[in-house]
């Protein structure tokens, strides 16, 4: 069948029941023979009406019969085509840690965030999250840990073909998606989590070699690379994560905080109180974080010599005594309190001086170990010697000397949530070629991170035993049937995060055009 376009002719065809299409081009004779000149396959035709296909190299697309120009197809088209039936499907599927993730997911309500991302095939999404928390594998092996899957079943129109999956991130990527994502998840912390609106910021470098503005030369804490920095606000009461933003490598961090901050308004969280890295310690930040009574806690840099300087001289004769010395967290640390004035507007705050000694120690040690090349001088030894160990917390409150480092490394939490997104939510590498794409990522590897906090903080453990929580759930497989899925019987450590979570395994599922239904005995 041929359909005329103002001037391009596309022609379709049928085989083994499926419908293609093709551009006809230029009939061309060429001696006897005639031949087609120009001929272009299209490829499967998902919606004629709207001139929407899919192929093996751009996934799924739109074709432009007057222009001749291919765009994206909107998010709710999904494709069979993953099912080759070259391939045999299998029939002995991992399940454990799928079901569970899936009905964590339920019962959490985290369901309801995705939902609300507004991607139109939320098969696909959910179907990523899932491998964003269960694999450390590149997105271009989705596919096939998704055929070995119980997912494929759970969620049979996910389209995650490599194509389709950088159409899909730069889908979620999208600034709209991206706000609806924040609105539902800040949301849902303050519904099931903590509403407590203090918080954490911190930043982490992202090295990449995407050729996008976000990567630029950072310098920071002395360690130069080309990178893309993100900033996350964490609530200090819980440890989750309520945003994050994207910025060049080369921007500062105290350039940052106020937007955060900002940012943070737009989805109705009224800071209170900032714990703070040093690199956010400027007299302007001060200045206007008071000025909007929002109390900090943050360390003084060396570089405000002035006041560093006061802080010594006023604390530094009197500091070794028994009475300002306190263990914390299997160290021991003296400290003490002073008042000070602090920013342009020189208002009241307090400065802590504190001598790590296990520190000092290790300071001692590692430079008298270097290898003679790398040795210290005399007298970077003595500076060593007469002034390590020391550091300086500010803070707007009067906490008390004891408390403060209680309050002030509360900020650790940060630093797990970084190692959580990258060590197990797949936040690097950055792969991309576009900043939506990045986004999308990003808005995936936080959905992830909090799911994997939710199950470390539940269950009590390490960040590394949650590898162990999902092993022990994946070596429960199912067999799949013509009209029934039946799950292998759990071993006791997989019951055991059944328990705790409140999630029941069934002796098997049936399936229905709808769906899977579960079944607790085994009536047929």
């Amino acid at each position: 069948m041929y359909i005329y376009f103002g001037g391009l002719m596309i022609s379709y065809f049928t085989r083994n029941g499926i419908e293609y299409a093709k551009t006809d081009g230029k009939s061309v004779r060429i001696g006897s023979r005639v031949t087609k000149e120009n001929q272009q396959y299209i490829g499967r035709v998902i919606d004629k009406e709207n001139h929407v296909f899919c192929n093996r190299e751009r996934g799924m697309f739109t074709y432009d019969p007057v222009t001749g120009e291919y765009g994206i197809a909107d998010d709710h088209y999904d494709s069979s085509l993953k099912q080759d039936k070259r391939k045999k499907e299998k029939l002995l599927l991992d399940f454990g840690d799928v079901y569970f993730l899936d009905q964590l997911l339920v019962k959490t309500g985290y369901d309801e965030v995705l939902k609300a991302v507004g991607y139109q095939n939320y098969d696909t999404l959910v179907t990523m999250l899932m491998y964003y928390i269960i694999s450390e594998k590149a997105n271009s092996h989705a596919q096939t840990w998704y055929d070995g899957s119980i997912a494929r079943i759970l969620y049979p129109h996910a389209n995650i073909s490599s194509q389709r999956i950088s159409d899909f991130l730069n889908s979620i990527g999208q600034e709209e998606k991206q706000q609806n994502y924040f609105r539902a998840h800040i949301s849902w912390l303050k519904k099931h989590v903590c509403d407590d609106p203090a918080i954490i910021v911190d930043s982490t470098g992202l090295p990449n070699d995407i050729d996008t503005y976000l990567k630029d030369i950072s310098n920071h804490n002395g360690k130069v690379s080309r990178e893309s920095r993100m900033t996350v606000a964490v609530q200090r009461d819980s440890g989750y994560p309520l945003l994050y933003r994207l910025h060049p490598g080369n921007i500062v961090d105290c350039t940052t905080l106020q937007k955060t901050i900002v940012t943070l308004l737009m989805y109705d969280v009224e800071t209170d109180l900032a714990l703070l890295d040093a690199g956010y310690c400027t007299a302007e930040i001060m200045d206007d974080l008071l000025d909007r009574d929002i109390d900090f806690v943050t360390r003084l840099p060396e570089s405000h010599s002035s006041l560093y300087q006061e802080v010594l001289s006023k604390l530094k004769p009197s500091l070794l005594k028994e009475n300002n010395l306190m263990e914390f967290n299997g160290r021991y640390v003296y400290i003490a309190r002073t008042e000070v004035r602090i920013g342009k507007k020189k208002r009241t705050a307090y400065a802590y001086l504190g001598y790590d000694v296990n520190r000092y120690t290790d300071e001692i040690h590692k430079a008298a170990g270097k290898p003679a090349k790398k040795k210290k001088s005399i007298h970077e030894m003595h500076d060593l010697i007469t002034e390590g160990g020391y550091f300086i917390i500010l803070s707007s409150l009067p906490y008390a000397s004891d408390e403060i480092l209680i309050v002030y490394y509360v900020r650790q939490l940060v630093e797990q949530y970084f190692d959580i997104s990258k060590g197990l939510s797949k936040l690097i590498p950055l792969r991309g070629h576009s900043e939506d794409v990045i986004f999308g990522h990003l808005l995936l590897s936080q959905a992830a991170a909090t799911m994997n906090l939710y199950i470390q903080t539940a269950m009590n453990v390490l960040p590394e035993n949650r590898e162990d929580i999902l092993m022990s759930l994946r070596n429960q497989k199912c067999t799949v049937y013509s009209t029934r899925i039946i799950p292998s019987e759990a071993q006791s450590k997989a019951n055991e995060f059944y328990r705790k979570f409140g999630i029941s395994s069934p002796v098997s599922f049936k399936r229905t055009k709808d769906g899977l239904i579960p079944q607790m005995g085994i009536s047929l």
